[in-house]
C-alpha cells in the first residue's frame, strides 16, 4: 500500500487557518475578558456571578480543608475572606475592562 503524497506547504497553510479561524469563532475567550454590549442587566447579572463564584469556590475549598483538617469553622472563614478579596478584584477588573469598552467607541 502506498501512503498518499502529504500536501504542500500553501495547502497545509490554508487548512490550518481554516482550522485556527473555526476554533476562534468557537472558542468563549474567558481569559479575554471580552465582554459583549448585552445592556445593564447583563452586566450586572456577569458582575454578580463573578462575587458569587468566588465566594462559593473558596467557601468550598475552606469547608473541605476544615473537615479533612479538624479545624471548623476556621479555614472556612479565612477562605471567605479570600474569595470575596477574589471575587471583588475580578468584578473590579471586568467592571474596567466594561467601562473601556463603552469609553472606546
Amino acid at each position: 500500500m502506498t501512503e498518499p503524497d502529504p500536501p504542500s506547504k500553501e495547502e497545509f497553510r490554508a487548512r490550518l487557518d481554516k482550522a485556527q479561524h473555526q476554533q476562534d469563532k468557537a472558542s468563549w475567550k474567558r481569559s479575554d475578558l471580552e465582554v459583549e454590549r448585552t445592556g445593564g442587566a447583563g452586566n450586572a447579572w456577569r458582575l454578580s456571578v463573578e462575587m458569587v463564584a468566588a465566594l462559593l469556590v473558596c467557601g468550598g475549598f475552606g469547608w473541605l480543608l476544615d473537615k479533612w483538617l479538624d479545624t471548623k469553622p476556621w479555614l472556612m472563614l479565612v477562605f471567605l475572606i479570600v474569595g470575596a478579596g477574589v471575587g471583588l478584584y475580578n468584578v473590579i477588573k471586568v467592571a474596567r475592562r466594561m467601562n473601556s469598552d463603552e469609553n472606546t467607541e
